[in-house]
């Protein structure tokens, strides 16, 4: 039987009564108004985690991975190894390099092998759920999933042992809800995402539709690609600056990226921070750093280092017969909720946040 589901959208009601109070000039704090719990699926892994059982045999895994080679997907490998050397299995890596086709041919050498279970990161949600349900399923080893939900479900797909994400469109809802809230007065944004044609992309823009559509005060001027670079974010923010000088808002959803936003802001003459307010995401050591010192408002959680860590555990509870069957909301784990309570790391509370990439 799946655990119950704790999701953002119990941040989003709390959203909505810090907007009832906002409106009698009585704004909570960010920090008490986002504190959660952590959810019965999450816990159920931690607990087991905790517990230190040992597993029956050695176990050998296949990590059907969409990346190796950036900050976030070396961060998830260092998790991935960290539970491997505590619970003695091994795995191999297939690397579908962000690109469905290369997955194809990867996943399908890795269930030729032959692995007892499955680690899956999807490099696009349709064609990741071909090769679930066309190759990987069909072997009848366990499968964790991460990174992105598939199949078109908003989570969690029946017949997974567990599923661990944490850039869904709630997630990307959530941070613009609470950039969009920060304007006081008429703002004016800038925004650079992803690549274009990717999920997440699809999932950043969609966010920042809604949020547009709810807040009537903030008018999105320049909407970018900036593919995560840092080099590619100062060219668009820079054209952005010049051609809409009165820009005082910007939004980026990858904290690398984000120091091209913050360099092309201060070629412009103004100050980060005070002059432009700018939002990112990550909660690196980087992106914390810059929070605390009051150069960006905001940088919001991903936990790639956990995101694998855990899956890894929920894989090994599948393998000894103990499996989740759930969605695990990565906002809702130990790191959040036992920190900040809170996926937004501000200057207020970014003191409690201990990043480990």
């Amino acid at each position: 039987m799946p655990f119950l589901m704790s999701t953002p959208v119990l941040r989003r009601h709390l959203g909505v009564l810090a907007a009832g109070l906002l409106l009698l000039g009585l704004r909570a704090p960010a920090a008490q108004a986002e504190k959660v719990e952590i959810s019965p699926a999450a816990a159920a892994v931690v607990a087991f985690d905790k517990a230190g059982v040992k597993p029956s045999k050695h176990y050998r895994i296949g990590y059907l991975t969409e990346c190796v080679d950036n900050a976030y997907c070396l961060a998830r490998l260092a998790g991935l190894k960290a539970a491997a050397a505590k619970y003695g299995f091994t795995f191999k890596i297939f690397d579908g390099q962000f690109n469905p086709a290369t997955q194809a041919k990867v996943v399908q050498d890795a269930v030729t092998e032959g692995f007892d279970g499955y680690l899956f990161g999807p490099a696009a949600a349709q064609p990741g759920c071909g090769l679930y349900k066309r190759l990987i399923k069909p072997t009848g080893k366990p499968v964790v999933s991460i990174d992105i939900a598939m199949c078109g479900d908003p989570d969690y797909t029946p017949g997974l042992a567990a599923t661990f994400t944490m850039q869904g469109p709630a997630h990307f809802y959530d941070y613009m809800d609470h950039a969009f809230a920060m304007c006081k007065g008429t703002c004016k944004v800038a925004a650079v995402g992803g690549f274009v044609g990717s999920d997440l992309f699809g999932y950043w823009e969609g966010a920042i539709k809604k949020a547009e559509a709810k807040y009537p005060n903030v008018k999105v001027v320049v909407d970018e690609p900036g593919n995560f670079d840092p080099r590619i974010a100062l060219k668009k923010i820079q054209d952005a600056l010049l051609a809409h000088p009165d820009i005082n808002m910007i939004v980026s959803p990858w904290d690398d990226e984000t120091r091209g936003v913050e360099q092309a802001v201060i070629a412009a003459g103004k100050v980060p921070g005070k002059d432009v307010m700018i939002f990112s995401g990550g909660a690196t050591k980087l992106g914390v750093a810059k929070v605390a010192a009051g150069k960006w408002t905001f940088t919001y959680a991903w936990l790639p280092y956990q995101e694998a860590y855990y899956g890894a555990v929920a894989l090994i509870m599948a393998l000894e017969g103990k499996p989740i069957n759930a969605y695990v909301d990565e906002a809702l784990m130990p790191e959040v909720v036992d920190t900040t309570g809170t996926p937004i790391i501000t200057k207020d509370n970014a003191a409690k946040y201990h990043p480990n990439y």
